[in-house]
């Protein structure tokens, strides 16, 4: 009795955690959450910028393949008299569908040129808000649903551009309340586009294709129709010069020197120049077929990158 008596006296510790112990164990979790949160959003990032590299590998080789097929980069020579060619009223993006492995959806859109040739009619133009993948970096997951654009329209949007050349060499037109770079020798833009042939500067040393996302006014970033959206100072859309030099005397917005920098999608100036959601830098698809990342540190060699014939000599970042 006597032992059984001190047993109870001293008793056995309850399992569990004291008050202090728990405590401890949260501030411990917490601690570890908070150094392992950084590392995922950096693995998610890195994730998304190579995803967009694949996207502008994919786009690079489709334009490869129409111009194996075709003997030239989209656009075609539109056939004379026929307001509904779809060289005429679609983008380049929207004349590789093919290539892209988006056969059905090309045969919808041939046949509502056909049937409408304003493109962006939807119906029959659904194309107009038919949202591609390959065209939508993952570091921008507001692209993945046709948005509503100024005119009211909802409408795909995509997160490259083609690029058109340089103004230095260029020639310029005036149009009603617009300067017009009329040549500029770029990749694409062209109508009708070049041959892979006339990219005499090399294929590996001239760009075709970047990163700039629609800014959050959306006034550009469409893929699909050739007409340019009935808004205030619609452009530079489809295709941009580095740096840019078409645009409204009347736009309070000032074009990049460079075009390349860093920009944000609340400011609707930066649609101007090349940039990306990735921080430092964006991807860019060359006229080769490659697709690679550049920093904003390399903006002053842009000019010559975007230019097919300058005879520019140009060292790339490693």
């Amino acid at each position: 009795m006597r032992t059984l008596r001190q047993g109870c006296r001293t008793g056995v510790r309850s399992a569990g955690f004291s008050l202090v112990e728990l405590l401890v164990v949260i501030g411990l979790v917490g601690l570890l959450v908070g150094l392992l949160l950084p590392a995922v959003q950096q693995s998610r990032a890195s994730a998304a910028r190579i995803q967009c590299l694949n996207n502008l590998r994919q786009i690079g080789l489709a334009l490869h393949q129409h111009h194996d097929l075709h003997g030239r980069l989209p656009p075609q020579p539109a056939a004379s008299g026929n307001p509904s060619d779809p060289n005429l009223l679609l983008r380049w993006p929207a004349l590789i569908l093919p290539q892209m492995d988006q056969a059905p959806l090309w045969d919808v859109s041939s046949q509502a040129c056909q049937a409408d040739p304003d493109a962006t009619h939807n119906p029959p133009h659904v194309g107009n808000r038919t949202v591609i993948r390959s065209y939508v970096c993952p570091a921008d997951p507001r692209l993945l649903s046709p948005l509503e654009t100024p005119p009211g329209d909802l409408e795909s949007l995509f997160s490259y551009t083609g690029i058109a050349g340089s103004p230095h060499g260029g020639t310029y037109v005036q149009l009603p309340g617009r300067l017009l770079l009329k040549s500029a020798g770029g990749v694409l833009g062209d109508k009708p586009g070049i041959h892979l042939a006339n990219i005499t500067d090399g294929t590996s040393q001239t760009l075709m294709v970047g990163e700039r996302p629609p800014p959050a006014s959306l006034q550009v970033g469409r893929w699909y129709a050739a007409a340019s959206m009935l808004t205030q100072f619609p452009y530079p859309d489809g295709t941009m010069h580095i740096p840019e030099s078409s645009y409204s005397p009347q736009d309070p917005c000032n074009p990049s020197d460079t075009g390349f920098g860093p920009g944000r999608l609340d400011n609707p100036c930066d649609r101007y120049h090349l940039w990306s959601l990735h921080g430092g830098g964006a991807n860019f698809l060359f006229a080769d077929g490659s697709a690679r990342f550049l920093p904003y540190s390399a903006a002053p060699l842009m000019p010559a990158l975007a230019t097919r014939a300058g005879n520019e000599q140009v060292q790339l970042p490693e």
